[in-house]
């Protein structure tokens, strides 16, 4: 096995040494001469020559035999066609395939015409190959080689150890089976057994050599190019041979070797020679007509083709046409290869589906696949166990066995879904590690829905739960912990919104109806003129609450910070945990003998939370060797302010401070909102001024800024929770123009918290939001694309509030809600259960 191995793994980082290798000797095997003085000169010259004598020997019993011989290998083929996608996709076809089989019949007949003459002639070598070549074994050999896993060498090396073993014994017994037909005594099918023994001994070296090197070649390229894929998990037990087979065909090659060494012997001592006659009268063919002359001879016309012609033409109409189409999904639930058939014609008739393995295997297939198509469309699918498939599901071992391969092993990545299952469940492996110890973030999304479902009782929640087509990988350790699945929440756009002479498309994800399409409104309003913004950055807060025995020494350590030297070695210890965050000021709130040192500091493009937080923590160490008698608190005293309305955050500001403005038009006031600018000006300063302090507002002097405001963060991957500091806004509404009948409007934000690196920003979909409005990632000066984020959010939010507050004053809100934000699928579920209620209320007469 290690031999096999390291010979695999010496191919595959080695390609092209392998491949120019195996390509200069098939030209040095075609270019030999091949008619050479003496006796050689008398036989038949491959290509060059035919061979009269050999033709002059077929009988009629060998048109039918060879005519058996053709059938069987068309049907053969057609099998292996068949049933090859039960082992690998359609790509790995036709790698592993086409290529192998073809490299094979290419080096084949070189060696044919090189070695044995008299074979090259024979016509019937498409057919030989077809009986001979194992396109499965290359295609698990492609399977194994692109599983995701080690670097190319070491996986390609892996599979050829195992594959190796099993493909030397298999061209052994075949090719002593195979020979057994050189015994025959019917000229034509010896030839052709010894051409189909030369074909096997080629197609396993080319197997071994040549096939590894431009599988990892190929595997390299692609992933080059990022467009390689893995069709599914590989075990090693898919490639590992049966032992009782193995001794069966170890135990076959024994015998048959015995006969052909008895056969072999006694018909040299016999015969001599077992070449056939030669003519002598044999015309040489010239060099450049040797190709046209063998493909001519291979593809004569005679009666036995006609034969062989109508069965392929049968094969191939019975494929495309009549063949049934299997389909084979995977359960989810545990993994369980099944096949996808239509229902029997009496279940047509109900309109409720009908599953044979159970309604829930079906509604998470229903869910995650696009194959199974709905009720109304077209008839309910069955998913139904496969017999080939079945070969894919493997059987649970005993917990010790499974428990030492893993304490081995320290994954377990060669354990079975229901392995791991008992592991977890024993303890043995945390639920919440599951992602780390497979090594396979979806296939521990995927076992962990499957141990809380059953754990919980919830199977049938959870499989409503979208999983399938993420990222998890992006998840982890970043994002969320113990996933389950995810939640699609729809994005829309809001624009063309021109802000600072820029038109941007906005992304929003919501599922509040008539938002998008009501800040939609608000942007055709504002129109070309557009938004013009101001950002500040003013930095983000975090605010440990530490102690002292006394007031005094409380004073003491606020004094001793306010000295410039003192704060500079602060600074330095800050800032020395970044590379981005850096220090601006420590603001000092006092309550007793306790200290609020509230550190802000920039943070380029991200967020920042994290930053401020490890470098306040630093230091609080160089103030703590100061003033040792000094508690810490807590890192956060809640003076940040975070995730909480806070007056400090509206006065001081937190993350960025932004202030746009615009104005519109008396025309747009008129034509899109239906109203005038005195009516907007009025009801703002009674509605967001007057109405927000009766209600004791902190920074709520708006009408809906956090619709906005929450939409984007969950579209461009925002922490959401931070909408309760961030959406805190001022909207002010005034007249303007020659005529007073324009509308001047402005939105002051002064602690908008977001970031365009880190976080939810990594997330595919977010990341994508992001580039919609050009600000994906750090920008070439720092805080560069967070501060136009911020402007736009900003800008989004005025939007949303001119169309609110003309939705207002025109009693348009409940018109437009009942429009666009309620669900017909509810009102008709409910109504159909009264219409039911009440047909069953039937009075007695």
């Amino acid at each position: 096995m290690k031999l096999w191995g390291a010979h695999g793994e010496f191919c595959a980082r080695h390609q092209w040494e392998v491949i120019v290798a195996t390509l200069a000797l098939l030209a040095c095997a075609a270019s030999v001469e091949r008619h050479g003085p003496g006796a050689r000169s008398e036989r038949c010259a491959g290509w060059a020559r035919a061979c009269p004598g050999l033709e002059a020997e077929y009988q009629a019993a060998d048109a039918v035999i060879m005519t058996f011989v053709r059938c069987a290998a068309l049907l053969y083929a057609y099998y292996q066609i068949s049933n090859l996608h039960t082992i690998a996709s359609k790509y790995l076809l036709i790698i592993a395939g086409v290529f192998s089989t073809f490299a094979s019949f290419i080096f084949t007949s070189a060696l044919a015409s090189m070695f044995f003459s008299e074979l090259a002639g024979i016509k019937d070598a498409p057919f030989l190959f077809l009986l001979v070549a194992d396109v499965a074994r290359g295609a698990r050999m492609a399977k194994a080689g692109w599983c995701a896993g080690e670097d190319q060498g070491k996986r390609v090396g892996k599979a050829l150890s195992l594959l190796g073993p099993t493909a030397t014994l298999d061209t052994l017994l075949a090719t002593l089976l195979v020979g057994v037909g050189a015994l025959s005594g019917v000229p034509r099918l010896e030839h052709m057994c010894t051409f189909a023994c030369l074909a096997l001994l080629v197609d396993y070296l080319v197997f071994v050599t040549f096939y590894p090197a431009c599988l990892s070649l190929v595997a390299d390229f692609a992933a080059s190019r990022g467009t390689i894929s893995s069709d599914g998990d590989f075990s090693e037990t898919d490639l590992k041979p049966n032992p009782v087979v193995q001794k069966v065909k170890m135990i076959m090659a024994a015998g048959l070797l015995c006969v052909h060494l008895t056969s072999r012997w006694t018909l040299t001592a016999n015969n001599g020679n077992m070449e056939g006659p030669l003519n002598e009268n044999s015309t040489p063919i010239s060099q450049d007509n040797v190709l046209l002359h063998s493909y001519v001879k291979w593809f004569s016309v005679s009666a036995d083709y006609i034969v062989i012609a109508t069965l392929l033409c049968a094969l191939i109409i019975k494929f495309i046409f009549f063949e049934e189409q299997r389909s084979w999904i995977i359960d989810m639930n545990d993994m369980v290869v099944k096949e996808l058939v239509a229902k029997e014609e009496t279940q047509k008739t109900n309109k409720k589906p009908m599953f044979s393995v159970g309604d829930d295997a079906m509604a998470e297939a229903s869910t995650q696949t696009d194959n199974i198509i709905s009720a109304e469309e077209s008839e309910w699918p069955t998913l139904s166990p496969s017999s080939s498939a079945n070969k894919l599901n493997a059987k649970k071992r005993p917990m010790a066995e499974c428990l030492e391969i893993y304490r081995s092993e320290g994954a377990c990545t060669s354990l079975s879904d229901e392995e791991v299952v008992m592991l977890v469940e024993q303890s043995h492996i945390p639920l919440h590690r599951l992602e780390a110890v497979l090594g396979d973030p979806l296939r521990g999304v995927r076992l962990r829905r499957r141990v809380v479902g059953s754990r919980f009782q919830t199977d049938a929640a959870i499989k409503q739960l979208p999983y399938l087509n993420y990222d998890y990988s992006k998840v982890l350790n970043a994002c969320c912990e113990n996933v389950i699945g995810f939640v699609g929440v729809p994005v829309g756009y809001a624009g063309p919104l021109v802000v600072d002479g820029k038109p941007y498309m906005i992304p929003m994800a919501t599922t509040e109806g008539a938002l998008v399409a009501s800040t939609n409104r608000g942007a055709k309003a504002i129109g070309a003129r557009g938004v013009t913004s101001v950002v500040e950055d003013v930095g983000m807060t975090r605010a440990p609450a530490v102690r002292f025995p006394n007031v005094v020494r409380a004073h003491e350590c606020r004094q001793w910070i306010d000295n410039k030297e003192n704060y500079a070695l602060v600074k330095e210890a800050f800032d020395s945990t970044s590379r981005f965050a850096r220090l601006q000021e420590v603001h000092i709130g006092v309550d007793g003998a306790t200290l609020y040192l509230r550190f802000r500091a920039t943070t380029g493009d991200a967020m920042g939370m994290n930053m401020v937080s490890k470098g306040a923590e630093n230091a609080l160490k160089v103030l703590k060797s100061f003033f040792t008698d000094m508690e810490v608190i807590s890192l956060s005293g809640n003076y940040c302010s975070d995730k909480k309305a806070a007056a400090i955050n509206w006065v001081k500001g937190r993350g960025k401070r932004v202030v746009c403005e615009t104005t519109i038009s008396a025309e747009n006031l008129r034509t899109i909102f239906k109203t005038d600018a005195r009516t907007l000006s009025r009801c703002n300063k009674i509605k967001n001024l007057s109405g927000s302090a009766l209600a004791g507002s902190i920074g709520g002097n708006n009408a809906h800024a956090a619709n906005m405001v929450t939409a984007i963060f969950i579209a461009t991957g925002q922490d959401p929770a931070q909408n309760v500091t961030s959406s805190q806004c001022s909207t002010s509404m005034e007249v303007c123009g020659e005529n007073s009948d324009d509308l001047y409007v402005t939105c002051t934000m002064p602690c908008l918290e977001v970031g365009t690196v880190g976080g939810g920003t990594v997330l595919t979909g977010q990341g994508a939001c992001l580039e919609i409005l050009g600000v994906k990632g750090a920008g070439i000066v720092p805080a560069e694309n967070s501060a136009r984020l911020a402007s736009l959010i900003c800008a989004t939010v005025l939007a949303g509030e001119l169309s609110l507050m003309a939705a207002l004053v025109n009693s348009d809100l409940v018109k437009s809600h009942m429009r666009h934000n309620r669900s017909t699928l509810n009102v008709q579920t409910i109504t159909n259960e009264v219409t039911m209620s009440n047909n069953l209320r039937v009075p007695r007469l």
